[in-house]
């Protein structure tokens, strides 16, 4: 089973944090309100990336990567406007996540998504 979401990002996704849709939550693992979990990555390049996997603790539970997201914008000079592919790949084993990026740019007078390294 391949599971994806795909978001363009916005200022605060590459300055703080990133906010995953809430749908997607129940693809993560399970964890209460304030606590946090090691959420281990694989970028297109077969780097392993740790961010920190949380739910916010008030209003509405939205999920969000916050510890070591910010290394990975800076590694990947990622900026608003750019693309993220985040998948979940799993069997009956274990699951692997990964996360593709993707910036719009102009070829030819035609705008175009390519992947960033």
């Amino acid at each position: 089973m391949a599971l994806q979401f795909v978001k363009i990002l916005s200022k605060t996704d590459t300055e703080k944090r990133l906010s995953l849709p809430t749908k997607y939550m129940k693809h993560l693992p399970h964890i209460r309100r304030g606590h946090a979990v090691n959420l281990a990555v694989m970028d297109a390049q077969g780097r392993q990336w740790h961010f920190g996997y949380t739910i916010r603790r008030n209003g509405h539970p939205k999920p969000v990567l916050s510890a070591g997201w910010h290394d990975f914008v800076k590694g990947k000079y990622l900026k608003p406007g750019d693309q993220i592919i985040f998948k979940l790949e799993a069997n009956d084993a274990a699951a692997l996540y990964t996360i593709g990026v993707k910036r719009r740019i102009r070829l030819l007078g035609t705008e175009v998504w390519t992947a960033v390294c």
